[in-house]
């Protein structure tokens, strides 16, 4: 069932009153495509300053009239979009990017867009505990497939335990930060076929903090595409930085000549990055020790980490990304945080009898 509130006290009705103003909410509960894109719809046209979206676990396809585009059309908005809900009026919820509230785009829309509004500022976007798909290959190769993401100037978009799984299309996300704060963090692309990068992040003037990702298994379809991984393009301002942190970036599907990563401007900083010796990395490298071969995953196509993995415990500390893994486990579970996605948990890899 589809629910909203809104807080109906006019600020001019509490003032006549002579009580302080109070700011309005909006907050919907989503059980189906429709209501998840009526409530998008809502979001875009109200004027609240807090918007809340909860979608419950099942599968959400874009297309048919459903267009899962979040955009801020007023200044000074919070809007956050999380999976993982059940229960009555969505009082439940499972972390993770495998919460079980699936996104699936089409041929003509992304699973996901957010747009944090032209002509606006002070906004904020939280995107959580969502798995994001896209097999039937979008066709504008200037949209995600999967994830979509505009950042205008002094706006934040903090994009959390998200799986990016199977996504097909010149990329499987495009992160187009333009002056603002964006946080890409604990998330895993993998499986997609893409002509571009699976993963281009954009930066121009903006602040873009990749942190704790695993990029991996995704096949190049293009013979001149930038990365069979993660393309940096850093505009040359002096406020454009992007940091890669304690991520890896592996595995990908390639023809000879296609790096898995691949960087182009000033201000990028790469920290603990893991990542295919055919990489094109013009970035300040730092505390990267060991940065190429094989991760340790548990197998091809689950990129979770074995427990002798060299990963394991050999991350460095970072103030981004929140404190849960991909699948909405604690990080630190060892000595030190795991690089990757995936946080290890010996108890979980035991009781899955993968070890």
């Amino acid at each position: 069932m589809f629910r909203s509130r809104r807080n109906v006290l006019l600020a001019g009705s509490l003032a006549a009153l002579g009580l302080p103003g109070m700011s309005h909410a909006y907050s919907a509960c989503v059980g189906t495509s429709q209501e998840l894109d009526d409530a998008l719809a809502q979001a875009t046209a109200t004027t609240d300053a807090s918007i809340t979206i909860k979608v419950r676990e099942g599968t959400y396809a874009a297309g048919a009239g459903n267009v899962f585009y979040l955009t801020l059309t007023h200044s000074n908005q919070t809007a956050s979009i999380s999976g993982g809900w059940s229960g009555a009026g969505c009082g439940t919820r499972r972390l993770g990017a495998h919460s079980g509230s699936v996104l699936v785009g089409s041929a003509s829309v992304a699973a996901i867009q957010l747009n944090t509004g032209f002509g606006t500022s002070g906004n904020t976007i939280n995107a959580t505990d969502l798995a994001l798909r896209n097999d039937a290959g979008i066709a504008n190769d200037a949209v995600g497939a999967c994830l979509h993401v505009v950042l205008n100037p002094g706006s934040t978009v903090r994009a959390y335990r998200m799986r990016l799984d199977g996504c097909v299309g010149a990329s499987a996300a495009i992160l187009d930060n333009s002056g603002g704060d964006l946080t890409f963090a604990n998330s895993v692309v993998q499986g997609g076929f893409n002509a571009g990068a699976p993963v281009r992040s954009l930066g121009n003037d903006g602040i873009t903090r990749l942190a704790q990702l695993t990029i991996t298994a995704n096949t190049a379809t293009s013979t001149s595409q930038e990365a069979s991984g993660l393309y940096i393009l850093s505009a040359p301002n002096v406020g454009t930085q992007v940091t890669l942190d304690n991520s890896i970036v592996w595995g990908g599907v390639a023809p000879a000549g296609i790096p898995d990563i691949a960087t182009d401007g000033p201000g990028i900083v790469f920290t603990r990055a893991h990542y295919e010796t055919r990489s094109n990395v013009n970035a300040a490298v730092t505390d990267n020790a060991p940065s190429h071969g094989a991760p340790g995953f548990m197998t091809p196509t689950n990129p979770r980490l074995r427990s002798d993995s060299p990963l394991v415990d050999s991350g460095v500390a970072i103030a981004v990304g929140g404190t849960s893994d991909a699948d909405g486990e604690a990080r630190t579970q060892g000595a030190a945080v795991d690089v990757g996605a995936y946080e290890t948990n010996p108890d979980r890899i035991y009781a899955d009898g993968l070890e």
